[in-house]
């Protein structure tokens, strides 16, 4: 059964206040959390049905020993059975006396399983046991009823363990799964602005921590507290004063531990906190291990990683500190009610107020009257861990989606590619402006090439295209509809996008340009990967297409890495095309076959290229020269040399520079960065944004 995951209505939470900082209810972000179980109710239900089972057979066990260490000291049937004045002639005064007098008289109250023994017993004397002694008889009643009720009690909890595992995984499943949907959809800002091991603690250890307090805890606080009602019971009905006294330190323990919780849910925030950190640096440090390496940075990083680390030791220490000091106190706590029960008690015994068997019957009751208590305490700490984890996961999931289809958005069956910017203007939310009065239009298959000095904007720009970013000011076209009406799924589909430095999975060749269309078969693969001039390299692989290319495309050189994600663009077969700087980051020789491979791509596709190299868009239908976030210059290369203005001396910079000596061919990415090269690239064209994100 599927719960509040795929598109189930997000619940909203707590919001944070000025300072960015979460303030979580416990009510309302426990019932938040609880609410997951709602799919779940039948299976709920069950299990509270058993934990109630469970609960009242726990408590029955204690008393079976009570009668049978009432047979033993002699108040039990048998005993008063044999004890009884015989008033016959031959009967002695004198005995009947001694015998009176040897012990008080018998308490009024007697436990409630007394009767069911003794009906029990004389049964199984009548139809069972017809030759042995009564004593042996009540004694193999007390014995099959104790294993009976062990069994039964065992089954229960076996049955009730499986289905709060399924229940409880299940929880966790569709929670991981919205906030995974939800992470899929949030803005791409919203991750430029954090680290991504701490998304990823998010997802993963902060959801995984809430399995420990959705189900598992609230099932055994009821089983419990309904213990603690049935103990309660009793033990008021057989003598309530002293079942009151035995319970004089229990508010001391429900104060100590609310303070103590309260402290312990900050101390779980700050280290789930350090945590996420932990795991950001060393994603970061992995990812970049060859840039570490190449600056011989080992020590530095291993110092960093270990001052993180130290911090993650230090509030671990402190918690179980806390721990340490705080279970001697709940221990001595509950050792108060013990010496009540076992000083009044035997006096009680001793005065023939109570049954020796009911006083041991106290004495084992008495864990389950502070059971609940201690279990309340565990609960209330799993609790505000818990709430610390579901602070993280909520701040996550009440990250507002800012770009998503609307209500009745249009479905776009195909694209015929005419894309129009009015008036656009973009600023990030401190206010800083990175576009200014844009306006464009790209008729269905031109080519709109942007250049100019890096931090122009021509790379937000192009972002704006399949709504990455929705402009703060104007309105952008595709084919006469406006782009927030449209459907964002529809409208991506149909957008294929080549970045500067592609993004390969951890799959072979083959999956990875399938990804441009999951259902392409392995011959369209083959063409699309001959027409971005890619297959002659992969045949030369030691398994082909099915060759792993490692994280980011590892095991593939730059120019190897832009062929094939270029390949995945032609699979795609999308109307509109978004080139960032696709040719930047290698040498010329591997340039041509990209080159090659990029005007079969854009063939009878409207093109939004991004180019450092002004003559790869020499035959551009358009090209816009950005300065500052606006449009300075606009035409045909011929229009704009003739123009004398910031593009001709741009060609004319790189003209000079492109009659340098060219470097080495392009080399396996194994003995290259990672990152982008800066400055001059390959041929020693100058650069004119940095790393293609002049935001």
């Amino acid at each position: 059964m599927r719960g509040m995951g795929g598109g189930g209505r997000m619940m909203r939470g707590p919001m944070p206040d000025e300072d960015g900082k979460y303030n979580v209810n416990f009510k309302k972000t426990y019932f938040r959390l609880l609410a997951y179980a709602k799919p779940y109710w039948a299976a709920v239900g069950l299990i509270l049905a058993l934990s109630l089972a469970s609960a009242f057979l726990g408590v029955l066990p204690a008393q079976v020993m009570g009668v049978a260490v009432n047979e033993i000291t002699g108040f039990g049937r048998l005993d008063s059975q044999e004890t009884t004045p015989d008033t016959s002639a031959q009967a002695a005064p004198e005995r009947v006396e001694s015998a009176a007098n040897k012990r008080p008289a018998r308490p009024r109250v007697e436990l409630p399983v007394t009767p069911y023994v003794r009906r029990l017993a004389d049964y199984a004397s009548l139809h069972w046991l017809q030759d042995v002694h009564p004593a042996i008889a009540t004694a193999s009643v007390l014995v099959a009823a104790f294993l009976g009720l062990f069994l039964v009690s065992t089954l229960i909890d076996v049955v009730q363990s499986i289905v709060s595992a399924k229940v409880g995984q299940g929880l966790i499943y569709d929670m991981r799964s919205q906030v995974y949907e939800h992470t899929q959809r949030l803005p791409q800002r919203y991750f430029e602005d954090r680290q991504t091991g701490d998304v990823m603690s998010r997802v993963l250890n902060d959801v995984n921590s809430l399995e420990r307090v959705i189900l598992g805890p609230v099932i055994s606080l009821l089983a419990d507290m309904s213990r603690l009602v049935f103990v309660l019971y009793f033990c008021l009905t057989w003598d309530w004063q002293l079942t009151l006294m035995s319970l004089v330190a229990m508010p001391i323990l429900v104060v100590s531990t609310t303070i103590i919780g309260k402290y312990l849910r900050k101390t779980f925030r700050e280290l789930h906190e350090k945590v996420g950190e932990l795991n950001g640096l060393l994603q970061d440090n992995i990812s970049d291990i060859r840039v570490i390496q190449s600056f011989a940075r080992e020590n530095y990083e291993l110092n960093r990683f270990n001052t993180k680390s130290r911090e993650n030791y230090t509030l671990n220490v402190r918690v179980a500190k806390i721990f340490a000091y705080y279970r001697p106190w709940t221990d001595t706590m509950n050792q108060v009610g013990t010496l009540v029960v076992l000083g009044f008690g035997t006096v009680k015994v001793i005065n023939g107020e109570m049954y020796p068997g009911m006083f041991v019957v106290f004495f084992n009751y008495l864990p389950m009257l502070f059971g609940p208590i201690r279990g309340l305490t565990r609960f209330y700490n799993s609790v505000q861990q818990a709430l610390a984890s579901s602070e993280r996961v909520f701040e996550l999931l009440d990250e507002p989606v800012e770009i998503a289809s609307p209500p009745n958005a249009i479905k776009l069956p195909d694209v015929r590619g005419d894309v129009e910017f009015r008036n656009v203007a973009f600023s990030y939310r401190d206010g800083t402006n990175v576009l200014q009065e844009i306006n464009l239009r790209a008729k269905p298959g031109e080519m709109i090439a942007l250049v100019g000095p890096s931090g122009a904007g021509k790379t937000t720009l192009v972002r704006l295209v399949p709504r990455f970013y929705d402009p703060t000011d104007g309105e952008i076209y595709v084919d006469g509809h406006p782009l927030k009406q449209l459907d964002l799924e529809s409208l991506r589909k149909r957008m294929g996008i080549v970045q500067q430095d592609p993004f390969l999975f951890n799959q072979s060749i083959k999956e990875n340009v399938r990804y441009g269309r999951l259902n392409a078969t392995d011959a369209e693969i083959i063409d699309a990967a001959k027409a971005a001039n890619a297959h002659d390299f992969i045949l030369d692989l030691e398994h082909g297409y099915d060759t792993m290319i490692g994280e980011r495309g590892v095991k593939l050189s730059g120019g190897q890495r832009q062929r094939v994600s270029i390949a995945r663009a032609i699979l795609s077969d999308a109307p509109v095309l978004i080139l960032d700087e696709a040719t930047s980051a290698v040498d010329s020789g591997t340039e041509m076959f990209i080159q090659e491979a990029i005007d079969r791509l854009v063939k009878n596709r409207t093109t939004f290229v991004i180019a450092h190299r002004l003559s790869t868009v020499q035959h551009a239908d358009q090209i816009l020269v950005l300065e500052a976030g606006r449009i300075v210059e606009r035409g045909t290369h011929e229009m704009l040399l003739a123009q004398c203005g910031l593009y001709n001396r741009l060609h004319e910079m790189q003209f000079r520079l492109n009659e340098a000596p060219a470097v080495e061919p392009d080399e396996p990415a194994i003995e290259e960065p990672p990152r982008r090269r800066r400055g001059r690239n390959a041929d020693f064209a100058p650069r004119f944004d940095l790393d293609g994100d002049d935001l």
